[in-house]
């Protein structure tokens, strides 16, 4: 009988306390489970929102330290060898490119968005720019060398013999590239064998857009740099990084030509009054600020980049109250929903500009 006793079961009041003990494991196993997918979510969204932000930063950034670059990085130029150009423009002769009556090319950077007149092109060759979005457009020659024109992409010759009778030519016609370089140079002529060699313009406008998918069954709301690109004799825009819902540009304007911006502006092309940030380095006399927005822009010797970047899903237990500056008088936010944002900054340098100035 005592044999039978030792070799009993579990009671059922034993058995209830195990399940019960396994329950609370099994309750605080899936507690865990739950909020680590949560916070992996969570780190997802934000570095998602991170490589973005940064992503946006330096290829802006990268575009504004070539600008300026146009085929002859020794060769100093002055204001008057810039122009205001169009950046919807596909035809040559309003791309800003001339020899006659004097040598001129685009500026290397312009806001066009921020133009005393804006141009009425900017609605389609822009489209679904964000109301009030700021635009940057960037001018220079590709750093690669080609020797055979494609026919359809528009090309930079520049002149490095003196005996050649134009200095540059810019075109998309092959005959056109006749040019020679200063390697050419035999005897007093330029041999007709060698040209110069060619280099493809480049000029992208930077913009925030409303969308990414913008038509169609796919089309979202979410807010997308996008890139206008002059490609092929047309522009042509692609969407560049999703989830920026915001950029400022202040520029940095170099008043006494020594290469370093003496001032930092939000808007060279407004020539009303001399800005507050300006006031004690410019004079009537050494810089007269109101005479030429063209002026103004060509001196910009820096820019400084400040981009909001967004979570591209949202966080239910977020509520977004903050306040995000940008730079300008007035700052963004809140925007009271539920989405993380974080401002990204930079200063970039034209270097084909205040480099040049700087070792003169």
């Amino acid at each position: 009988m005592s044999h039978a006793r030792r070799q009993a079961g579990m009671s059922l009041i034993e058995l209830m306390i195990a399940v019960a003990i396994g329950l609370a494991l099994l309750a605080g196993l899936s507690s865990l489970y739950v909020s680590t997918s949560k916070a992996r979510a969570e780190f997802n969204k934000t570095s998602e929102q991170v490589e973005n932000g940064r992503f946006a930063l330096q290829s802006i950034t990268r575009d504004i330290e070539m600008a300026g670059f146009y085929g002859r990085a020794g060769q100093p130029l002055t204001t008057s060898s810039y122009v205001l150009p169009d950046p919807c423009a596909a035809a040559p002769a309003s791309m800003g490119f001339s020899t006659s009556p004097t040598l001129t090319f685009p500026l290397p950077v312009y806001g066009p968005s921020l133009a005393t007149t804006v141009l009425p092109c900017l609605a389609t060759a822009l489209p679904n720019m964000r109301t009030g979005a700021e635009v940057l457009t960037v001018s220079y020659a590709s750093g690669s060398v080609t020797a055979t024109p494609s026919g359809t992409e528009y090309y930079l010759q520049r002149s490095g013999c003196e005996t050649d009778t134009v200095s540059m030519v810019y075109s998309d016609t092959a005959s056109a590239f006749t040019l020679h370089n200063k390697a050419a140079v035999a005897g007093g002529t330029c041999s007709t064998s060698t040209t110069a060699e060619l280099r493809k313009y480049v000029e992208r406008s930077y913009y925030v857009a409303t969308c990414d998918v913008c038509s169609g069954a796919g089309a979202d709301t979410t807010p997308t740099l996008k890139m206008a690109e002059f490609v092929n004799g047309a522009i042509n825009v692609s969407s560049l990084v999703t989830g920026i819902e915001d950029v400022h540009y202040s520029y940095g304007v170099d008043l006494d030509n020594n290469g370093s911006p003496d001032c930092y502006v939000g808007n060279p092309s407004d020539t009303t009054a001399v800005p507050a940030a300006c006031a004690t380095a410019v004079t009537a006399a050494a810089y007269p600020w109101t005479a030429s927005a063209t002026a103004n822009w060509a001196n910009v010797t820096a820019v400084r980049v400040n981009l909001l970047s967004r979570n591209l899903d949202n966080t239910a237990s977020w509520t977004d109250t903050r306040t995000y500056d940008l730079g300008r008088t007035a700052v963004n936010g809140p925007y009271g929903d539920h989405y993380k944002r974080h401002v990204y900054a930079t200063a970039a340098r034209i270097w084909n500009t205040g480099g040049q100035r700087e070792n003169q």
